[in-house]
């Protein structure tokens, strides 16, 4: 009789936890995108190497992008636009959501320190100057929302003949 409880205790589901939704492991994919954004690459792609069997589909994009991927960081110093372009579009396609850890300081030097300097230029007037900033941050990001603003703001301004010193 206590073999047939026991039996009937073990084959039940658990009880849910506090706001009761079953929590559910991350898959392999997931749990490689996770040490992607921490910046382990390894251990990424190890994980993702363990998802071949049940989610082949999505994990061999995934490692083939991982391996262009740390390529081009080994090059971290030396890369083109076009090199940080593709290093900003493999981030974007592995992790769709948010930005790697390693990808970040590519980002800062290519767009957003262009834009910034955008900015300052901008501010003292030198549309054209600001112009070329935005024109590099727009080579390597060219879905970047905020770069395309200023770059239309800046084109209209000298377009209509605008000084934009403020009366300095």
């Amino acid at each position: 009789m206590l073999s047939l409880a026991l039996a009937v205790l073990v084959t039940q589901a658990p009880p849910l936890p506090p706001g009761g939704k079953q929590m559910i492991a991350p898959t392999a994919i997931e749990t490689a995108r996770l040490y992607f954004l921490a910046g382990d690459l390894t251990t990424s792609r190890e994980w993702c190497e363990r998802g071949l069997k049940r989610e082949a589909k999505a994990c061999k994009p995934l490692l083939k992008d991982l391996a262009e991927y740390k390529f081009l960081m080994s090059k971290f110093e030396e890369l083109t636009l076009d090199e940080a372009k593709q290093v900003i579009a493999l981030d974007r396609r592995i992790s769709p959501k948010d930005q790697g850890k390693l990808t970040k300081p590519i980002f800062e030097r290519y767009v957003s320190g262009p834009m910034t300097r955008a900015k300052l230029w901008a501010e003292q007037g030198a549309a054209a100057e600001a112009v070329r900033f935005v024109e590099d941050a727009l080579k390597v990001d060219p879905t970047n929302a905020d770069a395309r603003a200023l770059l239309k703001q800046l084109t209209t301004l000298a377009d209509a003949g605008v000084s934009l010193d403020g009366g300095r």
